[in-house]
């Protein structure tokens, strides 16, 4: 007898699933269709097993169509059932083109704030943070497929060690479209976005600035309009914002004063003006290293009034005029040189191609093994800021 009632109900929902599974309807049949999908929500408290399993199959393989008979079920169903439809639901949330008609995450939402019903919103709220989770997953691995870069790991001692993602860069490697970009929204816990190239335009800032939890945008050498940043008014974690050699003007950093955390700025090579920044810096209580764009490629260290090089970008300009790890920088151009700080302001006033005239105190020994200070003089033309060093660059102190 058990058998040939779990026969009776295979049958039953074998008669059902063509249409759940995608068989196609005329216009004229949608009252039927609708039926078949309640009467199939109806068997996830199926007694059978097998009849609730070939029932959640079907409305898996129905769709988005399915929806409103899972409504009712999780609203009013048994434990079994409810069980069963919040799988079918995460399911479809998952499988959906989430950029557009988001049927299953809207359910789900709504069940979420069915303060009448709270074991069903808790479940629909965990439903949703783990389907974030999952379509923040499923994003980040499309657009790496799409030749973006992703910092997730740091090595230490030789190994790989597995840390939050810090950083998603879609540069001149990307080969995806602006349209790509819509998965930005479901990106969470990446606190960082670099844009850069000619390709990225006021809709990539838009695209980003649907993030949840971003805290960092940095924009080099972009296409970006002064209506570019509007999108970013409002964001509610945005806290630094970095713009190199793209023409933004005063009136393009106008979004700026609408951005409730934003607390460090950089300015590197735009249109905007000194007086500008000094406004914001004013008024928000900013701070921004606002500089015309020339990159030399040195660090230092200020001792005793002194400002001696501890570091030569390799490749740089500095690396180029021959300058040295333990120089002590004296001069540029005419201006005396005492502190790190007073040499990164006199930088800060150059733009790409400028040239200037650097005087170093260089350590030495003569042919007797004797102390000496050697004065030298090199050119420099500066160049641009190289992406990473200028996303790295740490606010001044």
């Amino acid at each position: 007898m058990i058998r040939a009632a779990k026969f009776r109900a295979a049958i039953c929902l074998a008669a059902l699933l063509p249409l759940a599974a995608g068989g196609r309807i005329g216009a004229q049949q949608p009252d039927r269709e609708s039926e078949r999908l309640v009467e199939l929500a109806r068997q996830l408290d199926a007694d059978e097993f097998l009849a609730r399993e070939l029932a959640m199959a079907a409305l898996l393989k129905a769709g988005p169509p399915a929806l409103p008979a899972l409504k009712s079920v999780l609203a009013s169903g048994s434990l079994e059932a409810t069980s069963r439809a919040f799988h079918v639901l995460r399911e479809l949330g998952l499988a959906a083109n989430f950029d557009e008609n988001d049927e299953a995450w809207a359910l789900l939402s709504e069940l979420a704030e069915r303060k009448e019903l709270p074991t069903i919103a808790r479940r629909a709220t965990a439903a949703l943070a783990e389907l974030r989770q999952r379509r923040s997953a499923q994003a980040l691995a499309e657009l790496e497929g799409l030749g973006a870069k992703i910092s997730r790991n740091e090595i230490f001692n030789g190994l790989v060690i597995d840390n939050p993602i810090t950083s998603l860069e879609v540069g001149l490697d990307f080969r995806g479209q602006e349209s790509d970009l819509w998965r930005l929204k479901w990106v969470i816990e990446v606190p960082q976005v670099v844009f850069a190239g000619e390709k990225v335009t006021d809709d990539w800032v838009k695209r980003a600035a649907a993030m949840p939890g971003l805290e960092e945008l940095h924009l080099y050498q972009t296409r970006i309009s002064d209506a570019g940043l509007a999108p970013l008014a409002g964001h509610a974690s945005l806290e630094q914002l970095g713009i190199y050699y793209t023409p933004i003007t005063d009136e393009g950093l106008k979004p700026l004063e609408k951005l409730p955390v934003l607390n460090f700025l950089k300015l590197y090579g735009t249109k905007a003006t000194a007086q500008k920044a000094t406004e914001l810096r004013n008024n928000l209580g900013l701070a921004i290293d606002d500089r015309r764009g020339a990159f030399l490629g040195v660090s230092c260290s200020t001792i005793d009034g002194s400002s001696r090089i501890s570091n030569v970008h390799k490749g740089s300009p500095a690396d180029t005029a021959g300058l040295a790890i333990d120089d002590t920088i004296v001069r540029f151009g005419e201006t005396a040189i005492t502190t790190f700080d007073t040499l990164t302001a006199q930088i800060g006033q150059h733009a790409p191609g400028d040239e200037v005239e650097i005087e170093v105190n260089r350590r030495g020994f003569d042919k007797d093994g004797v102390p000496t200070m050697q004065n030298v003089v090199a050119k420099v033309k500066f160049t641009p800021w190289e992406l990473k060093p200028a996303v790295d660059q740490p606010r001044r102190r």
